[in-house]
């Protein structure tokens, strides 16, 4: 189909370096020459284009195509199938041809009838439509490019239609004030999406095809056909009545996107665009080479080197330009993290206007201090622990070093790769208005961002949560880490005490003793991972105390303070008062959600220190509002927030009923092996008065396991009991996070143990641990009694067969 208009313009906007374009007046006169030759190139295929449709106007005049139009009706109607080809053919070639269709389209129903004829025309108006469109935007695209290039303000009218074109050409199609043929090439010559133009051409035909063939099967003569169409009646002033109300709304709706787009326009004259193009397009307006930005005078992620100022180039460009706001949006979001951004793709890609509204950095703590560089520190553990125990594989390395300012190098680079996913500038391509800056409920229905107000149908809190610090006097003065600033460091702590041994505690600690810390670490609790099955969390303080983690229990930070360059640490554990020294402190527990300063009080939501308070179908006390995510929910999950923000597209959105207490939520904590886990503990069940079933399979019975040389762990299942219905399970094993998702599956589509033993699965796999336990199940229900009837089956079978 041709270039589309952003292609073109990056292809102009950058410059050759000077060893390809040459230099001096030779190489000036040699580019003037082309750009002439090209120039008159483009003039050539212009008027060629021209002449060919003043050719085409001028024959259908002077061979007075409309009798011939009737003559082929009047043939048509007794030629059958052979008549139906040569009608489609016809009526392809007239819309190309830009003839009036109305004499065939009436004429589909005199000789075909409603039904027939309705779906012949769809068919034959569709194909030459789209012929046009092909035509349109290759014979003319360079002509209109060109002259794009130089105008903003049609420049930012095409783009207003490359991103809502399904809407502009379905509406338009709707409304018999714009002409159908001529329509064809106009669209052809702007950004609107193959895909948009003949999806919206293919559904809004049919209302206008419809009642011209109807009108048609009410002809009873050729006369009456070349009149154009016969005396009106209820049905037909309807359809027509029916047409203008379309036209009108048409009318407004594209004005009001020309009026969006003229906007946008004028920021751009004014000096970037409110709506980015591509990342090559910025740069060269910028001056700054392709995915970098200059240096922010502070730097917004430490340290400052070329992977996190190119992180901060797509999760919060220095020299982004909040767009104008819309007069109203569908939705609104505030917060860019995980919640915010699933639900603003979405929204966007169902054809609502939205906004997003995020302070700091797209992406929130997953991309940016969370999930993203704590899973790339962790495998870099794991490599070196691994290639420690290597010898037991009869794979001998003689020594094994980790280099810590490598890893977090890796890790920074890793993380600005993946930054693209969560850009401003995707969003914005997505159709998403992009607002940096700190967003704050003024009203039940509007949200004051960047001086500006944005008005909303709903909204969405999206704000996540930060770590906070523990109140252990000297610990503010002595300084401590935590997840948001850990990723920051590139030297390794020789000696660090990490306090709690939550999921992001342990993940932590084994990590940096893996990489060659002197890691000590601190729980209140008898035994680390409290909230995990008491057998799963033994194996992973059993895995950690023999990797040289020294375990704290029952241990309470009493007091902290600095003495030069290192850090004293005063506790009590189990009745005996002792001290520590460390160089750094990282604290592992403690996250508080993030809903000060956002005006929650003027738009009437209400919140605690637990969070924004939701119903069931996250709703906040006012019903315009929602929450997700880390703000909403005592389980801060990434994919917690995701399938938050499904939930709140459906009922904000749709009005629909969705529950966020259906859902099946699994987790993981990242250690070795790793711990996941779906729905009830048996101590849940139990509380809830649900007699139980507990399966349990070690991992050492799983043959790829032994030969994997990971025999640690086991996998529990809990059951109804009596039934094969799964209630909850926990997974402990290297990769259990990624065999956790086959039982969560189960449960959500209301399948059993019995359902799992039918499913073949790869050996020899570690996820064979779950076949094994649904054939342990089946063994249940051999009881002795059954055993009996089948023994007894067996024996009439072996007896008839004697005889």
């Amino acid at each position: 189909m041709g270039a589309t208009l952003s292609e073109k313009n990056s292809e102009r906007l950058v410059t050759p370096p000077d060893s390809v374009r040459g230099t001096g007046r030779e190489d000036a006169k040699k580019e003037a020459v082309s750009s002439s030759a090209t120039r008159s190139s483009r003039i050539l295929r212009g008027l060629a284009a021209a002449a060919a449709l003043a050719a085409i106007l001028v024959a259908a005049q002077a061979f007075d195509l409309q009798d011939r139009l009737l003559a082929l009706v009047a043939w048509v109607r007794g030629a059958g199938s052979t008549g139906i080809a040569v009608f489609v053919a016809a009526y392809v070639l007239a819309t190309v041809a830009l003839l009036p269709g109305s004499v065939l389209t009436l004429g589909a129903g005199f000789v075909y009838g409603v039904v027939l004829g309705t779906a012949i025309v769809w068919v034959a108006s569709n194909l030459g439509a789209a012929l046009a469109f092909a035509l349109g935007r290759t014979l003319a695209r360079d002509w209109v490019a060109a002259r794009v290039e130089g105008n903003p303000r049609f420049a930012a009218i095409d783009r207003a239609v490359g991103r809502e074109g399904f809407k502009i050409v379905l509406l338009a199609r709707l409304s018999p004030i714009f002409p159908f043929n001529l329509l064809n090439y106009a669209f052809g010559l702007t950004r609107v999406s193959a895909r948009d133009y003949v999806l919206g051409s293919l559904v809004g035909m049919i209302p206008g095809t419809l009642m011209y063939v109807y009108l048609g099967s009410l002809v009873t003569s050729l006369t009456e056909l070349a009149a154009g169409r016969p005396a009106g009646g209820p049905l037909e002033r309807a359809f027509y009545f029916g047409g203008l109300v379309a036209t009108v709304v048409v009318t407004v709706y594209v004005t009001r996107v020309a009026r969006r787009a003229l906007a946008q326009a004028t920021e751009l004259e004014a000096g970037r665009s409110a709506v980015p193009g591509s990342r090559a397009e910025r740069s060269a307006r910028e001056g700054t080479p392709a995915g970098e930005s200059a240096p922010a005078a502070t730097p917004l992620v430490r340290p400052d080197d070329e992977h996190n100022r190119k992180l901060v180039s797509y999760v919060h460009p220095p020299r982004w330009t909040n767009p104008t706001p819309a007069e109203r949006y569908d939705l609104v979001v505030v917060g860019g993290g995980t919640a915010g951004l699933v639900a603003a793709a979405g929204a966007a890609g169902l054809g609502a206007r939205v906004a997003l509204v995020e302070k700091h950095l797209l992406g929130g703590d997953c991309l940016n201090v969370g999930c993203v560089p704590s899973k790339a520190v962790i495998r870099a553990a794991r490599a070196a622990a691994e290639a420690r125990a290597a010898g037991a594989f009869g794979v001998h390395v003689r020594s094994v070093e980790a280099d810590f300012a490598a890893v977090m190098e890796r890790m920074r680079r890793l993380r600005a790769r993946l930054a693209p996913h969560d850009s401003a500038e995707r969003f914005s391509e997505l159709g998403v208005h992009v607002f940096l800056g700190e967003g704050r409920f003024t009203g039940p229905s509007t949200v004051s961002v960047d001086g500006r107000t944005l008005k909303f149908a709903r909204a969405l809190v999206a704000t996540g949560a930060r770590a906070v610090g523990l109140g252990i006097p000297g610990l503010e003065e002595a300084g401590y880490l935590t997840n948001e600033t850990v990723f920051t460091l590139t030297e390794l702590p020789r000696r660090l005490a990490v306090i709690g041994a939550g999921p992001i505690g342990c993940e932590l600690a084994q990590a940096f003793s893996r990489l060659g810390s002197r890691v000590t670490l601190f729980e209140a609790e008898p035994r680390i991972l409290p909230r995990e099955d008491p057998d799963a969390a033994a194996i992973v303080e059993r895995r950690l105390r023999e990797e040289g983690v020294q375990l704290v229990l029952c241990g309470h930070v009493t007091a902290v303070e600095r003495r030069g360059r290192e850090v004293v640490i005063h506790c009590e554990a189990r009745g005996m008062r002792e001290t520590l020294a460390c160089d750094a402190i990282l604290l592992g527990i403690g996250r508080a959600p993030n809903v000060e300063g956002l005006g929650l009080e003027a738009a009437g939501v209400a919140y605690d220190k637990s969070g924004v308070l939701v119903n069931d179908y996250l709703q906040t006390t006012n019903k315009r509002i929602y929450a997700a995510g880390d703000v909403a929910s005592p389980l801060k999950f990434t994919h917690l927030a995701d399938a938050h923000a499904r939930i709140v597209l459906q009922n904000a959105l749709f009005g629909g009923r969705a529950k966020a207490s259906a859902l099946h939520v699994p987790w993981c904590t990242y250690t070795s092996p790793e711990i996941a886990h779906v729905g009830l503990y048996e101590a849940d069940a139990v509380a809830r008065g649900i007699p139980v079933d507990t399966i349990t399979i070690p991992m050492r019975e799983v043959d790829r396991a032994v030969l994997d040389g990971e025999e640690e762990g086991f996998l529990r299942v809990h059951l109804q009991k009596g039934t094969d219905r799964i209630l909850g399970a926990t997974i402990v094993a290297e990769h259990a996070g990624e065999m956790i998702s086959e039982i969560t599956l189960a449960m959500v589509s209301k399948r059993g143990l019995a359902t799992i033993a039918k499913t073949i699965h790869p050996y020899p796999t570690q996820a064979e641990a779950i076949r094994k336990a649904a054939d342990a199940y089946n063994r249940t229900r051999l009881t002795p009694t059954v055993k009996k009837i089948l023994s007894s089956w067996l024996a009439l079978r072996r007896a008839f067969a004697r005889a």
